[in-house]
């Protein structure tokens, strides 16, 4: 098995002839965590299923390519109003960023209760996920969306669905994940120091944000918010607590 760097300037090429070959799944480094990719497809859904042996009532994220297309799925009304553009979502960069793209009894394996999330992060890991996107513009499937044209690739944990050590974060388990699932290659970063770990996520509906998981890098992110977001949430100094 092969490692590229996300520096290489064959580490593209060779992730979209992963992504568009039968074996259609793609081990990625990210600064904290290792993450799957695959297309936003129905088959790169049943892909990533079978290579996390998926546990039913699963969704599956995206990692953000084009900001405004992210930003263009959000349903009228589903973001606060210091968030209305796209450029306003930068300062959410390293979590993940859920809202409503549909009415909430709406349901397919992107959205849950009509909610979608997408991971914003930048340099090197953004130029891929917007390659992506864009090699995948003809092939979108607007019923995985809710009706929107959406390629931005499908973005999960590297490791076995339910996994009790939880998320893969050193290279010791995601060689060994990698190899037993017959991954090709794995595209490698630095990794960051101090926590690790996923991304964490943030839940807006209309006026209100929360924090729907913990993760490296949450209270730096929560602090450009506006605090009236976090209704159920306290604040001690500079720190974000759960009330």
């Amino acid at each position: 098995m092969r490692e590229i760097s996300i520096l290489d300037k064959e580490a593209i090429p060779a992730a979209l002839e992963v992504l568009h070959s039968k074996t259609g799944v793609l081990m990625l480094q990210m600064p904290a965590v290792y993450v799957l990719l695959a297309p936003a497809t129905a088959l790169g859904v049943a892909k990533l299923n079978s290579t996390k042996m998926r546990l039913p009532q699963k969704n599956y994220g995206t990692a953000i390519g084009d900001l405004a297309r992210f930003h263009a799925l959000a349903a009228p009304g589903s973001l606060p109003q210091e968030l209305s553009t796209a450029e306003s979502l930068r300062c959410l960069t390293g979590a993940f960023i859920r809202f409503a793209v549909q009415q909430h009894n709406f349901h397919s394996p992107t959205i849950r209760n009509g909610t979608h999330q997408g991971l914003l992060v930048d340099g090197p890991h953004r130029m891929l996920f917007k390659a992506i996107e864009e090699s995948f513009a003809s092939q979108a499937e607007p019923a995985l969306f809710g009706g929107h044209s959406y390629t931005a690739p499908l973005c999960t944990s590297a490791n076995l669905s339910g996994d009790p050590l939880g998320s893969i974060t050193d290279w010791e388990r995601a060689y060994q994940f990698a190899k037993e699932r017959l991954m090709p290659f794995v595209i490698r970063c630095e990794a960051q120091e101090g926590e690790a770990g996923s991304y964490p996520i943030f839940h807006f509906s209309q006026n209100k944000a929360s924090i729907e998981r913990h993760g490296p890098g949450e209270d730096a992110i929560a602090r450009q918010l506006p605090k009236r977001l976090f209704s159920k949430h306290i604040w001690e100094g500079d720190m974000l607590l759960a009330a």
